[in-house]
């Protein structure tokens, strides 16, 4: 049934025996055969046992010996029965067997009713092992012998049954069992329509009527040369975003209904992967190489991008993005990695197209984030996270204002690193949230321990988080008799345009007399709206900024607009990576507040014999005694 279903869908090389719901559906059939037929066999035994205690009540003795030969083998069967884990080869068997019963029953006295009671019996037998279309042909089969043989008893060719049944009657069992087969036929036909919608559910995507992406995996075929590609429509998350949730499935409409338009003209079957991405299987009757596969992707992007969406009045142009590999026989790589990598390659480069060709660059990125995020599972099991602290000097370079908690995660090979090289690896698989967790707790301790003021970098993504509040309060609560605060650094980044959630938490964290900083200003998306806007304490000037001021005059004009835009509006600045004498003079003869650098102190971790406070006034060489500097060099 399913085989010329999907034949008929174009699903040739599709292996639906391997996929996992398949074979649910397999074993629970073949489950409900085994017991058909163990339940039929319990029935037989019961009735060979009722017809022998019958015969001994009416000392019939001639009716026990096969009456006890049908009750041995039905129990014998049975026994098998219950050790049998296969169905296959005993369905035809079971089937066959009735034909030789209906046989025996010739010989056997007042087996003529036993024969009837098979009549009536055998079409719910055969329709639920063999199916709807082979049960209804073993039925007829069964029927047509059943009559056969009563035709050759009347005739006194085969020995005749001991009650002489009328022709009126015999038309009555055969109607009997006509309706009976009606009734079976029905159940089983509802049986495989079930079937079949459970098999859709499984195989075509509800949206967009595609075939999904277990499909795809079932149809490679090892042996052929073909292109397999992931076509992503790029722009799809922001058109959900312009015009609403409802849309989603429109896009995905459009954009199937013009892959299967295309099917035949470029030899390819589309799949349906996730919401914005498809799969497309190219057969190819010679190996292709880049060259070659890029151009005729190309050919099916452009034709794609011939018709745009219509969205009432206007016409909306998906924008696609596809990543290919070409596969031959012996391949062991899989074509999906293959195509997922290339696809991932052509978004960096920003590249339509982009064909894997084996260069191992980008697999050793991905292999690279594997042990990354392994790395950063290992620290949080086994608690070897380690917080490192770096001064935050007066503008005049003599005393220390505040400490900055920094992060650092233990390697495989047992040295330490930091945090940095971590951090989208730690955003894209959810585990960012428990660095920020760890740090603040952490630095609650630093200002229990030493009572000082410490920083920490947050995101927007922690000010929406409701369990990173509620921490927060927890801190608050223990800190809350010391003079130290904390100091929340706020990446200055296009996110800082959310101005109501990042105002009502500024005002939050008032409360408790923490303060707010926005980090690295002066980068790529920074502008004094945002200092207008956000009522900050603090500004860090962004590291790069400062590392050119001696030698980049308009570096130096901006850090100085910086500086003077922060004193007239009451907000103090930091100059960040300070890391030589020529800049801490630059920027002392600017009047910045705060210098942050290694030419004043390395991170590192507080001493157990030293205040860090009693550094202050005992400070040599713009070096810091009281924390124990880091031995790794900085990432």
């Amino acid at each position: 049934m399913l085989n010329d279903k999907f034949r008929k869908a174009g699903l040739y090389r599709f292996a639906y025996q391997e996929t996992a719901w398949y074979q649910s559906i397999r074993q629970e059939t073949l489950q409900s055969k085994l017991g058909l037929m163990r339940n039929s066999l319990i029935v037989c035994a019961l009735i060979s046992s009722f017809l022998i205690g019958l015969a001994i009540f009416k000392n019939t003795w001639s009716y026990i010996p096969p009456y006890a030969i049908g009750f041995v083998l039905s129990v014998v069967a049975l026994g098998f029965l219950l050790r049998c884990k296969r169905a296959k080869g005993l369905t035809p068997f079971a089937l066959i067997a009735p034909f030789f019963v209906l046989v025996s029953c010739l010989y056997l006295p007042g087996s003529y009713n036993l024969s009837r009671l098979f009549l009536v019996l055998y079409p719910f037998f055969a329709l639920r092992l063999r199916g709807a279309a082979k049960g209804s042909i073993w039925f007829a089969a069964y029927l047509a012998f059943f009559c056969l043989l009563f035709a050759l008893s009347s005739l006194e060719v085969l020995p005749l049954w001991s009650i002489v049944t009328p022709v009126p009657n015999l038309l009555g069992q055969i109607v009997s069992s006509l309706l009976a087969f009606g009734f079976a036929l029905s159940a089983e036909l509802r049986h495989e329509k079930m079937i079949d919608r459970l098999s859709d559910r499984f195989v075509y995507n509800e949206t967009t009527g595609l075939p999904g992406k277990d499909v795809l995996a079932h149809s490679i075929d090892k042996d052929s040369h073909y292109i397999f590609a992931i076509i992503k429509i790029e722009n799809f998350s922001d058109l959900v975003a312009l015009f609403g949730f409802e849309f989603s499935d429109t896009i995905s409409q459009f954009a199937s209904r013009k892959l299967l338009k295309y099917e035949k003209r470029f030899h390819y079957k589309a799949y349906h992967l996730k919401y914005n991405e498809y799969g497309l299987l190219i057969d190819r009757p010679h190996p292709s190489d880049v060259v070659d596969a890029a151009q005729y992707l190309g050919e099916i992007v452009k034709a794609l991008e011939i018709e745009s969406l219509p969205w009432e009045r206007d016409r909306i142009n998906l924008v696609y993005r596809v990543g290919g590999a070409t596969v031959s026989p012996g391949d062991e790589a899989s074509p999906f990695t293959k195509a997922d990598v290339a696809l991932k390659k052509a978004e960096r480069s920003r590249t339509a197209i982009m064909i894997f060709d084996s260069d191992n660059t980008e697999k050793e990125n991905a292999y690279d984030c594997v042990i990354k995020f392994s790395e950063l599972v290992a620290n949080r099991e086994n608690d070897s996270f380690l917080p490192v602290f770096q001064p935050i000097f007066t503008g005049d370079g003599n005393s220390i204002a505040w400490y900055e908690a920094l992060l650092r995660v233990r390697r495989n090979d047992g040295t330490y690193s930091s945090i940095y090289p971590y951090l989208d690896v730690a955003r894209s698989t959810g585990f960012y949230h428990h660095l920020t967790d760890f740090m603040l707790r952490k630095t609650a301790d630093a200002i229990v321990v030493y009572d000082i003021d410490v920083s920490i970098n947050i995101s927007i993504h922690d000010i929406v988080r409701p369990q990173f509040i509620l921490l927060i309060d927890e801190v608050y609560a223990k800190i809350r008799d010391k003079r130290g605060r904390i100091i929340f650094e706020l990446l200055e980044s296009d996110e800082l345009v959310e101005l109501d959630k990042c105002m009502w938490f500024i005002d939050y964290v008032a409360r408790y007399g923490f303060k707010i900083a926005i980090d690295d200003f002066g980068s790529g998306y920074s502008n004094y709206g945002t200092l207008i806007n956000l009522p900050v304490d603090i500004v860090k000037i962004d590291g790069s900024l400062i590392k050119k001021i001696n030698r980049d005059e308009s570096a130096k004009i901006l850090v100085e607009g910086i500086v003077s835009f922060c004193g007239k509006s009451n907000k103090k600045t930091v100059a960040e990576f300070v890391e030589d004498r020529e800049v801490l003079d630059s920027l002392q003869s600017m009047k910045i507040d705060f210098l942050q650098g290694y030419y004043l102190s390395r991170p590192g971790t507080f001493s157990d014999s030293e205040n860090p406070n009693a550094s202050e006034a005992t400070l040599s060489a713009h070096r810091s005694p009281s924390i124990a500097e880091e031995t790794i060099p900085p990432a």
